[in-house]
Order: C-alpha cells, then structure tokens, then sequence
C-alpha cells in the first residue's frame, strides 16, 4: 500500500467518524466537541511523544489569554501546561508549537471567526504554527485558501470534503498534506530552528521544505 492510499483510508475514516457522530447525535455543540475529539486523535498519531496536545487557552505572563483553542501541541518535555485536567490545558505561549481550530462545515462566517481567534495567538507569540480544519466546505476551497493568506496569520488550511466536484481530487489528499506539514513542525530538528513564517502551508515539498502561498505585503 503506498503512503497516498493509506493516508486516503486515514481520511475516510475520520469521514466515517463524523457520519456515525452526525447520525447519533442532534446537538451542535456536543457535535463540535466529537468533530475535535476526531481531529484531535488523529494528530495524535502524527507528532512524537516529546508533544502533547490538549484542548484549551494559551495565557502569557501578564495574563493576556487566548480565545479557547480547539486543538494545542505543545513541548510537554521543556514546559509542560501550567495547568491540565484530562485533555483541557492551559499553556504558555512559549510550550507552544501549534493551534489548530475545527469546524464541521467550513463557511464564509465561521471562516472569519476561525481567523480571529487564531489571530489573538500572534498577540502572546510569533512564530506559532496556526491551522485551520474542517470536516467538509460549502466555499470553494481555493478561495479558503486565498482568504487564510489575505489574513496574514493563518500558516495553513485542511479541508476534508468539498461540495464542488472539480475539487474531489485535489481535497482527497488533504489528510496526507495535513498529517505531512505536522510531522515536519514537530520533527526535532525543525523544532529547534522555524518558527511558523510568513505564508499558508498548503504541503511539505521535500525535507523540511513547504508549498503553499506567501502572505502579500
């Protein structure tokens, strides 16, 4: 089995997950929190032991605080949380290596708030790793990733599915691409010399190299 098949069967599970969730369950916010404990799994697979990954707020010295963040790796060997109970954290800014925020269906209005609240994380630390997952998308995903680079702070965006036919294939491999730009941030030593730059990740390219669109000026 090559890599792109398996990582094909990786995604379809996840997409199975969420119809199983969707099929049992009627209430959105309780299906919020299945839709991150999904994606949530599945980064755990991908990044070593030396990360941990939890749910919950990045809070800095003088108290400033993040929104809530749906997915944190942080370093759990240098720092640790200041504070954790099951998978909900709280971490400075410094243990942090990336935050990733989830939607069920990704829209032109969750879209916005996504980017906010990853925007805040800028405000405690550069140079943090910040994505954006959605199980599915009623916008065209180039679009999506057009819009993450206009703002200037989001350094990828994985959509799972897509409501455009022509985009099947290209949204088919996000979990690959996902899953890659992860364990390439968390890989020892990458994690001693790049901080998140100044573009939207879109795949790892070769060692340690990325493709994606660069933030405009």
């Amino acid at each position: 089995m090559s890599m792109q098949q398996y990582y094909r069967k990786v995604q379809d599970k996840v997409m199975v997950q969420r119809d199983v969730i969707n099929a049992l369950l009627k209430d959105p916010r309780i299906i919020g929190d299945y839709y991150e404990a999904i994606v949530r799994d599945a980064v755990r697979e991908a990044v070593p032991a030396s990360f941990a990954i939890g749910r919950g707020v990045v809070l800095d010295g003088d108290g400033s605080a993040s929104k809530e963040c749906d997915i944190i790796i942080y370093n759990n060997v240098e720092y640790g949380p200041l504070f954790k109970s099951a998978d909900i954290v709280v971490v400075s800014p410094e243990a942090v290596r990336c935050v990733i925020q989830v939607k069920g269906t990704v829209n032109q209005e969750n879209l916005g708030e996504a980017i906010h609240s990853l925007a805040m994380i800028d405000q405690l630390r550069q140079g943090i790793w910040k994505f954006i997952v959605g199980f599915k998308t009623n916008v065209e995903y180039q679009t999506l990733v057009e819009v993450c680079a206009q703002s200037k702070c989001i350094n990828g965006i994985y959509v799972f599915s897509s409501s455009y036919k022509q985009e099947k294939e290209d949204i088919s491999l996000q979990m690959q691409k996902f899953m890659g730009v992860l364990k390439s941030i968390t890989a020892p030593q990458m994690y001693q010399t790049n901080d998140a730059g100044k573009y939207l990740t879109l795949e790892i390219s070769g060692r340690d190299s990325f493709h994606g669109v660069p933030f405009p000026d």
